[in-house]
């Protein structure tokens, strides 16, 4: 619980050393103006009321004792720090003083005995049985003496909840109250009760300041935290028991003063004020009676909805299949439903009242559990945690919820918690990312074997071109070639006339044309400088021969030192370069073309861009025909990838990234083993 106790605004603790503060200086200054009256023989006080008592010296001398001590112990809530300490040691030496000032000088009523205690201010006369002006009335060193036993035992409270110091200032207001009420009357038998000499007004009223101040500066003990209390019993004594005591003593007075006034008899005195009490006591309880039925009905209301509220409560922590739980700051159960018993397979006697290490076998799982708990608490925020726990039917999983308790002192009680067994899930999670596993590793191996026939296919269908390439130009080529010297020889043995001259120049042509096509389906089947110049001339070859087709300009930007690529990345680019350019021809109506290629230290970048009418705007950029699909094939044989940006009328751009690992991706090919 906490130590500083909650108020409402006009009754907070701040407002109560407010008040305290107030009274102390008001005692301060008392006791400076009576000890100053008694050194320069000047009472101001005496100059305005003639006819009233001047406080004595001794007097005069506590009240600043009492007010200072009263002051540095004003706070009930100050830090224990060294200067308050100090100030507490200093209040307490004070107090001290004053129960001995007020103790020696009864003493000297008692034994007839002079203890000098009547030196303190002024000089004291021989004869102790006359009237000293210095010496104080016995009631007001009684006073004195529970002031000091009041502040001494002002922070003490016995095992009951009693505060000495709160029956202390009570047994000071009421017999100071007692001269007041003798000035009030004129009654001189209470003004000067046990002595000849009487208690001054102003002692009274300082006096009963200082016991409401000493009731002040501890408002959370019993007697004031009843007047504090927001309870039936704190609202009717704050609201009826300072009025009904006005009103009395009014009351009382104004009687008194219509017998002065001889409005009538003096006889009639009694049964005036018994008749007036007697309406205004009937008035006080019936007023009573009526506040305590509006708590009454209010408090019914309150708890009737409150009894709906538990049973509501009741209803959904009994009937739900989640466990809910409340933990005190020890970490001790302090309320657990039905399915939490049910979790734990225990009863409420082996759960309640008991930490995680008393509730779980596993002493590894309940300091988890606490550590949850105590984040929980420590973080002052709502926190959702995975916890699995050996519970005597089994390991179980449960998703927990677990939220501080904070009272409305704004004080962490505790932790609630919320509780989903979760094992089956788990379970089902757990044997989901095992398939997941096995499955993502079967589609990783069948696309390794894919991308292995791929290139497979694509080395086979390579070599073949290949051979079909040279077999065009070792048979085919010779052929033509021998067929060409040999018309040549002949036509040069023909007779000159105009028909053979004419029939020999198209077959001449045609032969020509053969050849040209002969050579050109033996250079797109495999061009003879990849074989022998390399990838560079190749790609700048290819370039020029597309300007030359198509008529567009047709630029290529290539690395200046010397490249050397397995063959199978050669002939790779090469035909992507191809590829790209075709699609360029057919479909980007352009009229100009870069084709540049990056080598850098870990991979090949190929970028083929034209400013052509780019991809239709139906079509999305990531769209692939056959061309495109089947770069994107080879480069994903070879371990990259294939990127295509297009903007409708500015053109697109072909991307191609091969990582240069390649003796990882790549098996030794036939061509590089012949190498």
């Amino acid at each position: 619980m906490s130590s500083n106790p909650v108020y409402p605004v006009y009754r907070s603790a701040t407002f109560f050393e407010l008040v305290c503060s107030i009274i102390a200086l008001c005692l301060v200054l008392g006791g400076i103006v009576t000890l100053y009256s008694w050194q320069s023989g000047f009472s101001p006080l005496a100059a305005l009321l003639p006819g009233v008592a001047s406080i004595k010296a001794n007097s005069g001398a506590g009240f600043l004792c009492v007010g200072v001590a009263l002051w540095l112990q004003r706070s009930a809530f100050a830090a224990p720090t060294p200067l308050h300490r100090l100030g507490k040691a200093v209040a307490q030496l004070l107090a001290t003083v004053v129960l001995l000032l007020g103790a020696l000088t009864l003493a000297q009523y008692v034994f007839g005995h002079d203890f000098k205690i009547d030196q303190l201010i002024i000089s004291a006369q021989p004869d102790l049985s006359a009237a000293h002006p210095g010496r104080m009335a016995p009631l007001t060193a009684i006073a004195f003496m529970l002031a000091g036993v009041g502040l001494l035992l002002l922070d003490h409270v016995t095992r009951s909840g009693h505060a000495p110091t709160e029956y202390c200032a009570l047994l000071i207001a009421a017999i100071m109250v007692i001269p007041l009420i003798g000035y009030l009357y004129r009654v001189t038998a209470m003004v000067q009760v046990a002595s000849g000499s009487g208690v001054a007004p102003q002692t009274s009223l300082l006096f009963i300041a200082f016991a409401t101040g000493l009731l002040a500066a501890r408002p959370a003990h019993r007697i004031m935290s009843l007047w504090n209390s927001n309870a039936p019993g704190g609202h009717l004594i704050r609201r009826l028991l300072p009025k009904s005591l006005l009103l009395l003593v009014i009351l009382d007075l104004l009687i008194e003063w219509g017998a002065r006034q001889r409005f009538y008899t003096t006889d009639l005195v009694s049964p005036l004020v018994i008749l007036l009490t007697s309406c205004w006591l009937s008035i006080l309880f019936w007023r009573a009676g009526s506040l305590l039925n509006r708590e009454y009905d209010v408090r019914r209301k309150g708890e009737a909805a409150l009894s709906e509220t538990n049973a509501l409560l009741r209803a959904v922590s009994d009937n739900t299949q989640d466990a809910i739980f409340v933990k005190d700051r020890g970490g001790r159960m302090i309320f657990a439903n039905p399915a939490t018993l049910r979790m734990l397979d225990k009863g409420a006697v082996d759960v309640i009242g008991r930490t995680a290490r008393e509730i779980y076998s596993n002493s590894a799982d309940a300091e988890i559990v606490d550590a949850n708990d105590r984040a929980v608490m420590a973080s002052r925020k709502a926190q959702a945690v995975e916890e699995t726990v050996n519970l005597p039917h089994g390991v179980r999983t449960f998703y927990t919820t677990k939220a501080p308790w904070v009272d409305e002192g704004d004080q962490v009680r505790g932790m609630i918690g919320i509780s989903t067994d979760i094992t089956e899930r788990k379970r089902v999670e757990d044997a989901l990312k095992a398939h997941e596993t096995q499955l993502e590793a079967l589609v990783k191996a069948r696309t390794a074997e894919v991308r292995e026939l791929i290139g497979h296919l694509e080395s086979t269908r390579e070599e073949e071109k290949r051979a079909i390439a040279r077999e065009l130009h070792d048979d085919l080529g010779s052929a033509l070639t021998a067929l060409n010297m040999h018309l040549a020889i002949l036509f040069q043995q023909m007779p000159a006339e105009p028909k053979l001259t004419e029939r020999a120049v198209q077959i001449k042509a045609l032969l020509s044309s053969v050849t040209q096509t002969t050579r050109r389906i033996q250079v797109g089947l495999r061009p003879d400088k990849l074989d022998t110049f390399g990838l560079k001339v190749a790609i700048a070859d290819q370039a020029l021969e597309f300007e030359n087709y198509t008529g567009v300009v047709c630029h290529a930007s290539l690395p200046d030192e010397e490249l050397s690529y397995p063959s199978t990345f050669d002939i790779a680019l090469f035909r992507m370069v191809q590829e790209a350019l075709n699609n360029i021809a057919k479909h980007a109506a352009a009229t100009r073309v870069d084709v540049v290629l990056d080598d850098t230290d870990d991979e090949i970048i190929l970028s083929i861009r034209d400013n052509g009418i780019g991809m239709p705007t139906g079509q999305p950029a990531g769209s692939m025909r056959h061309g495109l699909r089947g770069m994107r094939e080879r480069a994903g044989y070879l371990g990259g990838d294939v990127r295509i940006v297009s903007t409708a009328g500015k053109g697109t751009s072909v991307i191609i990234t091969l990582p240069k690992t390649f003796n990882t991706i790549l098996p030794e090919s036939n061509e590089d083993r012949a190498a």
